[in-house]
């Protein structure tokens, strides 16, 4: 099992720490503001039982161990595995309180008298930077039981005893810090339970989330809707009037926010789901539909921003190297390109150069004189889930170019996410269909040829020759990663790289492409590779 480095925990720590610290702030802010403007829509949460649970002062010291154990946590877990679930369990427990706090905002309602003993500065200080709102469910619970089940199994020994007084130990960190919430009467009874609660539901959801792409875009949801809901509530009562239709109007964004990036999050979740297209629907010519727009308008403006700034970053990263996406040829009549997605202004010369090549474009030659017995096919591959193809755009670039045909293909790929998560089938479903386009092409060539020779047509005692170019373009949004790993999957099917050169190819044509073993495991390559050859021994 993969060891994690320490930059590797200090990422992972920096993050949870980060994502709690903003979340946490801005729903205790809010409650706050709240409580001044409108004490009544906070709750009290207190029950009978609560009056009969003692104030002990020196409980704050394990109330206050919560956080070094959060921290510690970190470095304490042995495997890449822990770590990631460790951070898992306590953004999903941080996040999903967060979204409570402001729900359900709530308030400690008994006073509490600040100690005159050693303890005193403790208090200070847990009155100055914990207020007490942020109520139900108590994190302080909830990340205890969760860091007691991350932390259970860490220590590897074959002495019983050694093993036996770790896990007490730890057990009676974490009973204390649990504890330590209601006795220093910073939570009610409730506040407690409502943490175990939480605990328990984010154990069980974490088992079973695919990897961090999940947890991120449910993150990204969360956050995008405090930040909008709360940004709502304070305009609001910056203005009082249209009150109600100011913080209306943003919570009904807030919201939206929301329920676009949880069923981006579903997506995600998905096992192997990428033919089915039913998340980003697209049109024939690769255009992303109102239904699509509808359910992921927020995703979609970002993407649409990336891909702009896309176009921005490989202009200013080419700089002094005009035209650094050049096509690959398999053979004298078939090329391929990967590339991001092309906006309407760099098309035309992105197109007359995969074509034509550097002279051409240069010398400005007019496209109208090439040779007509000459026809291109351009076959884009759109891997961008997220964002409509430039297809439409090269259409209208190639209808200067004489004999010139476009295909439109789709591969709903999302960003970053492994190309192992893709049937094998999908993959060699895609192939054959660019396969059966360049034989149509070819079918096409000879049968134009059979034609001009029965007619006798010559040019100067040589026979007029059709010939096919096929450009066959693989394109994603911003970076490379999704067209390159299935344009090499797709080299690998044809036979033109092998399970022993394809890395030293992709340094070599995308010296600047970051496909980890992650992204693009050894076993798809091996398993593509291998297709054909397995397929026709296995034939009857």
């Amino acid at each position: 099992m993969q060891t994690p480095s320490n930059l590797n925990r200090f990422k992972h720590l920096g993050l949870a720490l980060s994502i709690f610290y903003l979340l946490y702030n801005l729903t205790t802010v809010f409650s706050v503001s709240l409580y001044t403007l409108y004490p009544s829509q906070i709750y009290n949460l207190a029950t009978p039982f609560d009056k009969f649970v003692p104030f002990i002062p020196a409980m704050i010291v394990p109330y206050s161990w919560s956080l070094i154990l959060f921290m510690a946590s970190f470095f304490l877990v042995r495997t890449s595995t822990q770590l990631s679930l460790l951070t898992y369990r306590l953004i999903l427990a941080t996040i999903f309180a967060c979204l409570i706090f402001y729900f359900y905002p709530a308030r400690f309602s008994f006073s509490r008298l600040i100690p005159d003993d050693w303890t005193q500065f403790g208090y200070q200080f847990l009155q100055l930077v914990d207020k007490p709102f942020n109520q139900i469910p108590s994190l302080h619970v909830s990340y205890a039981i969760l860091l007691g089940v991350s932390l259970w199994d860490v220590v590897a020994s074959k002495k019983r005893w050694i093993l036996a007084a770790y896990r007490l130990l730890l057990t009676s960190i974490c009973t204390l810090v649990a504890l330590s919430t209601v006795l220093t009467y910073q939570h009610h009874l409730l506040d407690m339970f409502g943490g175990a609660v939480l605990a328990v539901l984010v154990f069980i959801l974490s088992n079973r989330i695919r990897n961090a792409l999940v947890i991120k875009h449910l993150t990204l949801g969360v956050i995008g809707f405090l930040l909008i809901a709360i940004a709502g509530f304070y305009f609001a009562n910056m203005s009082m009037r249209a009150f109600e239709s100011i913080e209306t109007l943003a919570i009904i964004i807030a919201l939206y926010w929301l329920i676009s990036f949880t069923m981006l999050a579903c997506a995600y979740q998905q096992d192997k789901p990428i033919r089915d297209i039913r998340w980003f629907q697209k049109s024939s010519n690769g255009r992303l539909t109102l239904h699509t727009w509808i359910k992921f308008a927020p995703i979609i403006i970002i993407y649409n921003g990336m891909s702009f700034f896309g176009q921005w970053y490989f202009k200013v990263f080419s700089k002094g190297q005009k035209y650094p996406l050049t096509p690959y040829a398999i053979d004298d009549k078939v090329n391929v390109i990967a590339s991001a997605r092309l906006t309407q202004m760099n098309v035309n010369r992105h197109l007359t150069y995969w074509l034509f090549g550097y002279d051409l474009l240069e010398r400005s030659i007019v496209l109208e004189k090439l040779p007509s017995s000459v026809h291109y096919q351009i076959i884009v591959v759109d891997l961008a889930a997220e964002i409509s193809s430039h297809t439409h755009n090269l259409e209208i670039a190639a209808n200067g170019i004489m004999n010139t045909a476009v295909h439109y293909l789709y591969l709903p790929l999302l960003d970053l996410q492994p190309l192992n998560d893709v049937l094998l089938e999908d993959y060699i479903d895609l192939f054959q269909q660019i396969d059966a386009l360049i034989q149509s092409a070819e079918t096409q060539a000879i049968t134009a040829n059979n034609e001009s020779w029965v007619e006798g047509s010559q040019v100067e005692g040589n026979q007029v020759k059709d010939s096919f170019i096929t450009l066959i373009n693989f394109h994603c949004v911003m970076g490379l990663s999704r067209s390159i790993g299935v344009q090499v999957l797709y080299l690998l099917y044809c036979g033109t790289l092998t399970v022993y050169n394809y890395q030293s190819w992709i340094e070599q044509h995308y010296s600047h492409a970051h496909l980890k073993n992650a992204y693009l495991p050894q076993s798809l390559v091996e398993t593509m590779a291998n297709y054909k050859s397995v397929t026709y021994s296995t034939a009857p």
